[in-house]
């Protein structure tokens, strides 16, 4: 959506879908890498489109989402490492309003030093972090780890160079949000063409201006995903998209990341939002049962791999790869005791106190895929078109 909003507007469904995925990340992440950090100086959060920080009818925006699950963590788990959190917002109506949405959490921010709530910055997204990562690299100090998300309105004030700057330190990720329907609208608009180039790191993206319909949301959505990897050096990625009550697409978002159990974990926060594996949320939906398709069952993560590793002997570690990787999925235990209750899998030196369809304990055996699986249809990654 274009950025014509009041200072506080109301939360729209696929928002809150929005947000409940980035919740759901946060509660794996913050006392993950907290605890695996032991002894490091901090992990850091950054909302670099933080707005007010509350809806019309109250609901959380998303740093008071953010801050809240770091207090609920961190008094519940005692975080190892503290947690920052940076909040940037342009507007300064909506400045203020944050402030004030972040006051009423002070006192409980004041009782736990493992929570450290940075001073808010007023000011516009990219510039703000470009002189903080160019600080960071001239005195040789680590930035990560780091989440950071980009929560921009339309498509063109995140750019590909400041995706690549944020990746290129160990240990951080980013959640992007890319418009759609702007995007779209003003394609043929040879005026837009520098945003576009901006957010894409070239012009990689330009041969969607003669496409229409679905052949171009699939193009833009496979280039801005190349493009993550091969101009942001994100290993990898994984969208997400947002669709209107009528189906019709609104926007993306996209996890760049170069931690495979981040790839996890996200995953695991998109299947609460849309139990099919599809990863799409449309306003249409059902809110008490958010996808009424179940495309990628443990059945059908069973068939694809049987026909694709057919031949193969691979240890399990690999194929859990290869599953977070290449499909939908995240599980996978399921699919192989399928597999090896049809004798379409052989475990090759198993341990002796395996039990029949335990693979996940044992992720250096290795597996022999014996036969050809029925092809299925296959969910693309990060949509159901």
């Amino acid at each position: 959506m274009s950025d014509t909003l009041p200072t506080v507007w109301p939360a729209d469904p696929h928002t809150l879908a929005k947000h409940a995925i980035l919740g759901g990340y946060l509660q794996a992440w913050m006392p993950i890498l907290s605890r695996q950090l032991k002894g490091s100086d901090r992990i850091l959060f950054v909302d670099g489109f933080a707005g007010p920080g509350v809806y019309e009818k109250g609901e959380d925006g998303s740093p008071i989402l953010a801050l809240k699950t770091a207090l609920s963590q961190a008094e519940a788990e005692q975080f190892a490492t503290p947690v920052h959190l940076l909040f940037i917002e342009k507007d300064p109506e909506r400045f203020e309003q944050l402030k004030k949405s972040l006051a009423t959490l002070t006192s409980r921010v004041d009782a736990n030093p493992k929570v450290v709530l940075l001073e808010p910055q007023l000011g516009d997204c990219e510039t703000i972090l470009t002189n903080e990562l160019a600080q960071h690299s001239a005195s040789g100090r680590r930035f990560g780890p780091a989440l950071v998300f980009l929560d921009q309105f339309g498509y063109s004030a995140v750019s590909m160079d400041m995706v690549s700057r944020i990746l290129a330190f160990p240990m951080c990720e980013i959640f992007a949000y890319l418009q759609w329907r702007d995007l779209n609208r003003f394609m043929s608009d040879p005026t837009k063409w520098p945003g576009i180039d901006r957010a894409f790191g070239g012009e990689e993206w330009k041969p969607a201006i003669k496409m229409k319909g679905k052949p171009r949301e699939k193009f833009l959505l496979d280039t801005y995903r190349n493009q993550l990897i091969n101009r942001g050096a994100a290993k990898y990625v994984w969208n997400f998209a947002m669709c209107g009550d009528g189906g019709e697409l609104h926007y993306w978002l996209f996890f760049a990341t170069g931690n495979l159990r981040g790839l996890e974990e996200m995953k695991k926060a998109m299947w609460k939002v849309d139990e099919s594996g599809g990863f799409r949320f449309s306003d249409g939906d059902d809110p008490n049962q958010l996808s009424l398709i179940h495309d990628a069952t443990q059945e059908w993560l069973a068939n694809h791999l049987g026909r694709l590793l057919v031949g193969k002997t691979l240890p399990v570690t690999e194929i859990q790869t290869f599953v977070l990787t290449q499909t939908p999925c995240y599980l996978f235990n399921d699919a192989l005791s399928l597999l090896e209750t049809q004798h379409r899998l052989k475990p090759v030196d198993a341990p002796a106190a395996r039990r029949k369809g335990s693979f996940k304990k044992y992720p250096d055996m290795k597996v022999t895929f014996l036969d050809v699986a029925p092809k299925p249809p296959a969910p693309e990654q990060g949509t159901l078109f």
